[in-house]
């Protein structure tokens, strides 16, 4: 039985008569295959024994990253090339002693008595074999370089840990700012109904559908377009609106309204602490849809205010904001005004508690907002509520390339020129200063003054490339030209992302004149998602080259989204009696009754024309045929669609009927 041994580098051998039998060659235990080894070739088999060691999937998990790898195959490498030299010596030694002659009586010496005799011996074989195993060497390398790649995880190289510099360790140098390389690579299900139930309305509510309440928000939207000043007026016979009063009543308008729900109140958590979990789905729906946009690459964060004067607990009041009373939103946006990311204030209690501590309230939100950016691709920009210095840092440590406005008391007390020191050097003087870290996260901060001083920071650019631009004097009544720093001109150029998004909300805000604080927010993601959806249209409209007058505005778009959601899929409404019917109706005489004429309506849009539903050829009783509309067709006909309203051909010459609402 062969004796069990242990061979140096964790792998088993088994011993049997001057043999040493060991495993290489194989990255899993049962497809090893077994060499025989001799003796005086430990080395080399301590080096199979590393390496098939290696080799094993179960081993190869234990390395920590690459440069761990790239350590050991090194180490091997060095230890083949010393294996060779070793092997080398001992074979140029063995030459030497078999050149020199030996005489007959070291011969008689070595046979002794003559009755055992070494001849023939292993001991020939083992100076035979005493050779290094190069070819064989070569090969198993070349083996194991082919496996290395299959079992090797590609593990990128872990960095240190980001430290923020301390406020005490900034050092400010009055020298200009050195710009890093920059290579830039390039409706949820609504519980309206179990709300209802669970109030114990009973038969005072009618159980609603999908369809009702896509109705419900098509008429919201118009409404916002409209903007009358009372909600009755729509329905009233002075002021009527068709499309809003022909599909709901005005009772029925007000009872879904008042149980207008999105989640059910049961599934709310007794410990919960999210203030907007009763519109969190939508929330949530807006933001998986903004975060499958493709990012621009100018970004901004600012806060935005959803108008609401009602009893809530998180409601805001911010002075200087065209909207004061409010629920605060802070919003990433794109220099276009296409929104990315939200986050529903409510306290920093979502926040990251180190990140407040370390960056600052402001500087929390920023990165909250921007953790799903990917590196070294966009350009962001933000005003002083979020500027810090740890933020800049931090910011390029993360290869995002940031510009904003500052308070310089923030700042360590950067050693800027005094006011009054720069109001004598005149209009468009600049001031910049940099820091001096040893771990090259350095800042640069610009002083620059118009009418005003106006203090920027950034960790990629100050001055740059000056430009010129005019203002008006008031000293001396007219223009001037003054030099403006490229950091100015950037910030301006790219910063109002947010600002636009929030005049394209206001011009045609759904008008909502409620108490209930989940209804105004439900409208303002309907509202947002309306603007984002049309910042895409323009911008695929220009990609297709569709001419500028056929391209529709922002309340043309909203006008043909609500009447999408009104009409698609829907049957063309009766023309019904209005009022409460009277117990005994008079009949009317057939002398002074006119037949109303058959007027066609204009044009539906294309996905009520196309929706396939209630589309009913009907005849007119008019005397004289009216002009089709189908645009290809000049024929008259009495033929007209029930839901379009509209006189469409339909014969055996001609089907411009079913042309119409197929094509």
């Amino acid at each position: 039985m062969p004796n069990k041994c242990f061979v140096p580098g964790c792998m088993t051998g088994y011993a049997s008569e001057g043999k040493i039998f060991t495993l290489f060659g194989a990255p899993k235990i049962e497809d090893a295959i077994c060499q025989k080894l001799t003796v005086e070739h430990l080395y080399t088999n301590l080096l199979f024994s590393i390496m098939t060691h290696l080799m094993m999937e179960d081993n190869i998990n234990v390395l920590g990253c690459e440069e761990h790898a790239r350590e050991i195959t090194q180490s091997i490498i060095i230890f083949y090339t010393q294996c060779r030299m070793h092997f080398a010596c001992n074979e140029a030694n063995s030459m030497r002693q078999k050149k020199q002659k030996t005489n007959d009586g070291d011969i008689l010496a070595l046979l002794g008595d003559g009755d055992v005799s070494d001849i023939g011996s292993e001991v020939d074989e083992l100076e035979d074999d005493n050779c290094f195993p190069i070819d064989e060497f070569d090969q198993l390398l070349n083996d194991f370089d082919d496996l290395s790649s299959d079992i090797l995880p590609d593990i990128e190289e872990v960095e240190p840990d980001f430290i923020n510099t301390n406020k005490r360790d900034i050092h400010w140098v009055q020298k200009p700012f050195e710009p890093p390389t920059i290579n830039l690579e390039d409706i949820e299900t609504f519980n309206t109904n179990l709300y209802a139930t669970q109030k114990n309305l009973g038969s005072k509510f009618k159980l609603t559908d999908e369809h009702e309440i896509k109705t419900l928000i098509g008429i919201h939207m118009l409404m916002g377009c409209l903007k009358y000043s009372r909600v009755r007026m729509y329905w009233q016979k002075r002021f009527f609106v068709h499309l809003i009063a022909d599909n709901m009543s005005r009772n029925r308008f007000f009872n879904l309204r008042t149980n207008f729900h999105v989640i059910d109140n049961n599934d709310i958590p007794p410990c919960n602490k999210d203030k907007f979990i009763k519109v969190r789905p939508l929330c949530d729906s807006f933001l998986r849809k903004c975060k499958s946009l493709p990012v621009e690459k100018n970004i901004c964060v600012d806060e935005q205010m959803v108008p609401f004067k009602g009893k809530l607990c998180i409601k805001q009041y911010v002075k200087n904001k065209p909207i004061k009373w409010g629920i605060k939103i802070f919003l990433l946006c794109g220099e276009s005004g296409l929104a990315y990311n939200l986050f529903l204030f409510q306290g920093f209690s979502e926040l990251d508690p180190e990140n407040i501590k370390t960056y600052g309230s402001g500087g929390s939100v920023v990165l909250r907002l921007t953790e799903n950016i990917k590196p070294n691709r966009h350009f962001l920009f933000f005003d002083n509520y979020f500027s810090s210095y740890g933020l800049f840092e931090k910011l390029l440590h993360d290869k995002i390339y940031a510009v904003g406005t500052i308070r310089a008391n923030w700042f360590a007390k950067p050693p800027f020129l005094s006011d009054k020191l720069m109001r004598e050097l005149g209009r468009g003087t600049s001031f910049e200063i940099t820091t001096d870290q040893p771990n090259n996260y350095n800042i640069g901060l610009l002083k620059w003054y118009d009418n005003k001083p106006v203090h920027l920071g950034s960790n990629f650019v100050t001055s740059g490339e000056l430009d010129v631009v005019r203002r008006w004097s008031k000293k001396e009544k007219k223009y001037v030209d003054i030099e403006r720093p490229e950091i100015v001109r950037i910030y301006n150029q790219s910063m109002g992302g947010v600002d636009k998004m929030d005049q394209m909300v206001s011009y045609y805000r759904i008008y909502i004149r409620s108490n209930k604080w989940t209804l105004r927010m439900a409208m303002h993601f309907f509202d947002l998602a309306i603007c984002n959806s049309w910042i895409q249209y323009k911008k695929h409209a220009e990609i297709l080259k569709i001419p500028k007058k056929k391209i529709m505005d922002s309340m043309d778009f909203r006008m043909d989204i609500a009447e999408s959601l009104i009409r698609v899929n829907k049957p063309s409404t009766p023309n019904r009696k209005r009022g409460r019917p009277s117990a005994q109706a008079e009949p009317v005489p057939e002398e002074t009754y006119k037949k109303r004429n058959v007027v066609d309506s204009a044009p539906p849009n294309i996905d009520v024309r196309l929706d396939g539903t209630y589309h009913r050829a009907l005849v007119d009783e008019r005397k004289y045929a009216t002009k089709c509309k189908h645009p290809t067709c000049k024929r008259r006909t009495h033929t007209f669609c029930s839901k379009c309203n509209l006189h469409l051909c339909l014969d055996r010459t001609s089907n411009c009927f079913d042309k119409y609402h197929t094509k």
